[in-house]
């Protein structure tokens, strides 16, 4: 006589894991845009003269014309793969599936919005992109292949007051807002050897950790995020080129660590929409989810101020 053998269906769900995606919330937003909207309109001020001193040459003096202009940056139809429920799925299991899928489905999709702000957000003015100067180490970033890249030089205290002095000279400093930096794992742990830098961790502060920022340098407040190639989802060539979303990760790319103050960079969302089409005679009564939205990402400004790229470089 054959035993039976009782299965226990426990209701402690291992979820799939994400990386941090909080970052992309610090910006000038633009939410609850339709899903026809591909494209978001800004007006830009035109420059005038310089303001002048002293007695002037000639009268009348000379008059500029009022003359503002606009700028545009595009959004994408972001969107998870449908998801099929079949009904042993739904019901065999001790917790909700449809809902558990339904989450899924939405951290993907921030994933990838995330993804599109990093890269999006990274500056493709020289100037704008500096490179670390420290010592070569490993790095954790794997190329498309599954290997890891080549060694990188190691972030030091001399690199960041570089990126402090460019983003000082901005500018910025009357403007309203905060600096931010999102980093890798690599680059944050090369901080933590910088004796001169304080964490947060150092100093019992848990308020802005549960806001996902881990750290505060120069007035910059830093979080991480790694994806699944290890990096932040920004890159740029050993050209020091950016490279673009879904772009194969060469063993010579270098990670990027992306600097930004929040009234600098721009993005649009959506409201994320599901479709949950239950009872398809097709597939035998499961359950088909479909989520998707709209999301665009930009500099605030057409010269790119207010954002810096540090770069892992080449050891």
């Amino acid at each position: 006589m054959a035993e039976i053998n009782p299965i226990k269906y426990s209701s402690e769900l291992q979820k799939q894991l994400f990386p941090d995606n909080s970052f992309y919330k610090k910006a000038l937003q633009e939410t609850g845009i339709a899903d026809t909207t591909e494209r978001v309109e800004r007006p830009v001020q035109g420059n005038i003269s310089a303001a002048k001193s002293g007695v002037p040459k000639t009268l009348p003096l000379q008059v500029d014309i009022a003359r503002d202009d606009s700028d545009y940056y595009s959004t994408d139809l972001v969107y998870a793969p449908p998801i099929l429920v079949d009904i042993p799925g739904e019901f065999a299991l001790n917790y909700n599936k449809r809902a558990a899928k339904q989450v899924q489905q939405a951290g993907t999709i921030n994933t990838r919005v995330a993804t599109i702000a990093a890269i999006n957000w990274g500056p493709t003015v020289a100037a704008q992109v500096l490179k670390t100067t420290g010592s070569s180490r490993a790095s954790n970033v794997v190329v498309s292949s599954g290997s890891a890249i080549n060694n990188r030089k190691a972030a030091v205290k001399a690199d960041m007051l570089k990126v402090h002095n460019l983003l000082m000279r901005m500018n910025l400093s009357g403007i309203q807002g905060n600096f931010y930096g999102l980093v890798t794992a690599d680059f944050y742990s090369d901080l933590l050897g910088i004796a001169e830098f304080v964490d947060y961790d150092k100093t019992g502060n848990n308020s802005k950790l549960e806001a996902g920022i881990i750290g505060r340098i120069m007035g910059i407040e830093l979080m991480v995020r790694s994806v699944d190639d290890a990096s932040t989802g920004l890159l740029y060539s050993s050209a020091y080129a950016k490279k673009a979303i879904d772009a194969a990760v060469a063993a010579t790319d270098c990670p990027a660590n992306l600097f930004w103050h929040d009234k600098m960079v721009a993005s649009a969302e959506g409201v994320v929409r599901t479709s949950v089409n239950a009872d398809k005679a097709e597939y035998l009564g499961g359950t088909l989810l479909s989520s998707w939205t709209r999301f665009g990402a930009s500099w605030a400004r057409a010269d790119q101020k207010g954002v810096v790229a540090l770069v892992e470089d080449n050891a």
